[in-house]
């Protein structure tokens, strides 16, 4: 029953993101940000019904960011505290992995540009941790899509995720673009150490500070 899923992912949320976790790689829990996101009830999940397809899954991803949006507005410095996920129902998980998967990489530009991350979450996931490269961070009961604000923190994703140079450079250069002014020493530093990396390794021309 899709009720059931609903109730499977809140229950996985609440129990996984919040907590430490022994292959974490560092200490503290999984996503710090989401113990405040639950703690003030940040967290909005919806249901879909996959089987209407990829383009009425990323319809209302889109929606779902313009409802963050709103809510990040109103929300001033707990927006990074928001998040939206979309639970995909009716179909085999196979399936719904796979269209979680082509809609997450088909919309994933356009949150980045926008600053705000877009993730996808299934069972037995493959992407590696930042601390740990045997823990797989996004591992989930179900397939999900879930959305947030960015966080400086968020680099370190561009930076080990991003395989393909050319992507990596372009989500540093709208990192910088969306949150150069806010960066404090540390995160300036890292984010100007990111870019100089890969354009050395393009052998592109070196971003302006």
């Amino acid at each position: 029953m899709s009720s059931d899923a609903m109730t499977e992912a809140r229950d996985w949320i609440a129990a996984y993101t919040p907590r430490p976790h022994p292959e974490l790689g560092r200490g503290g829990v999984v996503c710090p940000y989401m113990v405040k996101a639950l703690r003030r009830r940040y967290v909005d999940m919806v249901e879909f019904d996959a089987n209407r397809g990829d383009e009425a899954l990323a319809a209302l991803a889109r929606e779902r960011l313009t409802d963050l949006r709103r809510r990040a507005e109103e929300a001033g410095k707990d927006r990074i505290y928001l998040v939206n996920m979309i639970v995909p129902v009716g179909l085999p998980s196979d399936e719904a992995k796979a269209m979680v998967g082509r809609v997450h990489n088909a919309l994933k530009p356009e949150w980045v540009e926008a600053g705000y991350m877009l993730g996808d979450f299934w069972p037995d996931h493959e992407t590696i941790g930042l601390h740990n490269d045997d823990f797989r961070p996004f591992t989930s009961p179900l397939p999900l899509l879930g959305m947030r604000h960015i966080v400086p923190a968020d680099l370190f994703f561009f930076v080990k995720h991003e395989r393909d140079p050319e992507q990596r450079l372009w989500c540093l250069r709208m990192f910088r673009k969306n949150f150069a002014p806010e960066l404090n020493e540390y995160w300036t530093g890292v984010l100007e150490d990111a870019e100089a990396d890969v354009t050395r390794e393009l052998g592109a021309v070196p971003l302006a500070g």
